[in-house]
């Protein structure tokens, strides 16, 4: 004989079977076999249980899901939904919204399920890559929940909120969690940084945070050298620029097309056409196949300072 126990504090159902019974029939005895543990990867976390992922969804999306429903299926769940399984169900959902009310009626499943940072992290990235006018201030107070419920965020939160809030007045709170979080800054966050200060046609900052960047041994990949390069170029920061095209090659990057296309455009545009006509040969010399582009660029730099009879030069 098997008895359902129906309260359920911790919002766990247990099946007990019977084993005995007192002559009077008062009191009984049961055996209560608990749930089985969910299983963990090797570092520890529980692997989440996809046909939970998958009924949650499905649930959710409906067109008009009724909250009995919703509520009896994760109260019924043995054991309880889990931080992991939450954030793949946050994944699954396209509606932004949803995700966000999905988020905060989490906790009321059971007493003992709290977010984590991968929650947190999968909420804002889900709401940063949507159109939803209060996105801002729906992140903002997500910050707000994580600092009231003492939640400590990683490095890859700091990195989401950077390339979300790019070059708002938010960047310094950014800045300020990797202090608060004791976090280290790797070189992905300072390629979120550098990048949020060029959208913002900050120069000067981007420049000053590739020179930390640089001290503590880190470097750009081709496309952010290209990113600064263009920058520097663009505001005339001509010193600056002639030094990161060197780093770029002391660091074993190889510069591309665009990379010598950009220093091209900028010498020529300081008058010193010499200097151009020695970069696309350099270009050639490395076995960057210059495009259209970079070929106008030659041109236009060779008739700026009078010298189109070099012209011929370039096809050979």
């Amino acid at each position: 004989m098997c008895v359902t126990i129906r309260r359920r504090h911790y919002a766990t159902k247990y099946i007990a079977k019977i084993t005995s019974t007192s002559p009077t029939g008062r009191s009984v005895t049961a055996e209560v076999t608990p749930p089985q543990p969910i299983p963990s990867d090797t570092r520890g976390y529980p692997i989440p249980r996809r046909h939970v992922i998958c009924k949650a969804t499905n649930l959710l999306l409906q067109s008009r899901p009724s909250g009995s429903s919703i509520s009896d299926f994760f109260s019924s769940l043995s054991p309880p939904l889990t931080p992991s399984e939450a954030s793949e169900i946050l994944k699954s959902l396209n509606c932004p919204r949803l995700a966000y009310n999905f988020f905060h009626f989490c906790p009321s499943f059971s007493p003992a399920f709290h977010h984590d940072a991968f929650t947190y992290n999968r909420l804002i990235l889900v709401l940063s890559k949507s159109s939803l006018p209060d996105r801002f201030d729906l992140v903002r107070t997500l910050l707000d929940d994580m600092e009231r419920s003492m939640t400590r965020g990683t490095i890859s939160t700091v990195n989401i909120l950077i390339g979300f809030f790019g070059c708002s007045n938010d960047l310094k709170r950014c800045i300020g969690l990797v202090k608060k979080w004791d976090l280290k800054m790797n070189c992905y966050t300072y390629k979120c940084l550098l990048q949020a200060h060029l959208r913002s046609r900050d120069v000067h900052e981007a420049f000053r945070v590739y020179g930390e960047m640089r001290a503590k041994g880190y470097k750009l990949d081709i496309f952010g050298y290209n990113m600064l390069l263009d920058a520097l170029a663009k505001n005339d920061k001509v010193d600056q620029a002639y030094k990161l095209f060197e780093d770029m090659k002391r660091k074993h990057c190889e510069p591309d097309e665009y990379t010598f296309t950009i220093m091209i455009r900028m010498t020529g545009k300081i008058g010193k056409p010499d200097e151009s006509l020695i970069l696309f040969n350099e270009m050639i010399t490395r076995d960057c196949n210059p495009n259209l582009i970079a070929y106008n660029t030659m041109i236009q730099a060779l008739a700026n300072g009078r010298m189109v009879d070099k012209k011929g030069s370039l096809s050979n």
